[in-house]
């Protein structure tokens, strides 16, 4: 006996629907999978300082000691701690020693002497800022013709950082200043070779002056106020906000570039400093930055709009 209740269409006739859910069911999960998909979020963060947080000790007659890696024309200044101790690096400086059979001597415990604001040189040069080492032996800036800010020798400013002097020790106008100006006569210096480590600073770059620039007689990094450099810096091109859509990644540095003070191109010295994802819709700060050699710092904000 055959049981109605249900209809005949049960045993024969009604389509099973089954199929039609699962379809269904996978149609809806793939929508939800898409909607919940992971979001990559990239976040560029502000690189940290390199600046070293010293502050000189009441009643210290001698608060600095320099090194002088000869090896690595490098010249780091170390504090001293709360036990007597020259024991923290505070300043790093490039510089130029001695050229082959120019040697800079090297030993420990020279005691710094006489300070000169311009002192002429053997080969008839003149060094600014000058602070003698130990006999012959001086800290001062590149040479200059004259004893004049704007009569620097372009082709020995570049070479700082690498071996140009007839011994002496060479760095820009603003660092040896800095020591000029900071380590009184009677600081001790150490002069050592230490190729493959040049200090726990690191070694900065140096600034490259174009030799066709009609400031190219001047120092970029001298203080003095009658300085041309002084009416240039770090200069970033090109940015402007993008658009894009949800899922579609760009290359967030295409078209931009940087120069220094002096227009040397910087661009791939250029960083972005945001939070931004490619995965959601919204719109994103985004900054680039770029710091010359010199510390000059160029910063433009753009916006990142995902659709």
């Amino acid at each position: 006996k055959i049981n109605n209740a249900g209809g005949i269409g049960n045993l024969f006739g009604k389509k099973d629907n089954s199929s039609d859910i699962v379809q269904e069911t996978e149609t809806q999960t793939q929508k939800e999978e898409k909607e919940t998909k992971e979001v990559v979020w990239i976040e560029d963060k502000e690189p940290e300082s390199k600046e070293v947080n010293y502050k000189v000790p009441d009643d210290v007659e001698f608060p600095y000691y320099i090194m002088v890696n000869r090896a690595a024309n490098c010249v780091t200044v170390y504090g001293i701690d709360e036990d007597g101790k020259y024991s923290i690096p505070v300043k790093a400086f490039a510089a130029s020693c001695g050229r082959e059979g120019e040697e800079t001597i090297t030993g420990e415990g020279y005691t710094t002497t006489d300070k000169y604001v311009w002192r002429l040189m053997v080969d008839g040069t003149y060094g600014h800022y000058a602070f003698r080492i130990d006999g012959g032996y001086l800290f001062h800036s590149v040479p200059y013709l004259t004893d004049s800010n704007d009569s620097l020798e372009t082709e020995e400013y570049n070479k700082l950082g690498s071996f140009a002097s007839l011994g002496c020790v060479r760095m820009c106008v603003r660092d040896v200043y800095w020591l000029y100006d900071n380590c009184p006569a009677g600081t001790k210096v150490d002069i050592y070779d230490n190729a493959s480590n040049p200090g726990p600073l690191g070694k900065p770059d140096s600034i490259k002056i174009p030799t066709d620039s009609k400031y190219a007689n001047w120092d970029p990094t001298d203080p003095d106020e009658d300085n041309p450099w002084n009416d240039y810096s770090a200069e970033i091109k090109g940015a402007k906000d993008i658009t894009t859509k949800v899922g579609e990644k760009v290359d967030l540095l295409k078209g931009v570039t940087a120069t220094d003070t002096c227009g040397n191109d910087i661009s791939d010295d250029i960083i972005t400093v945001g939070k931004y994802t490619f995965d959601k819709a919204g719109e994103y700060d985004i900054k680039y930055e770029v710091t010359d050699a010199i510390g000059s710092k160029a910063v433009e904000k753009i916006v990142l709009k995902v659709t």
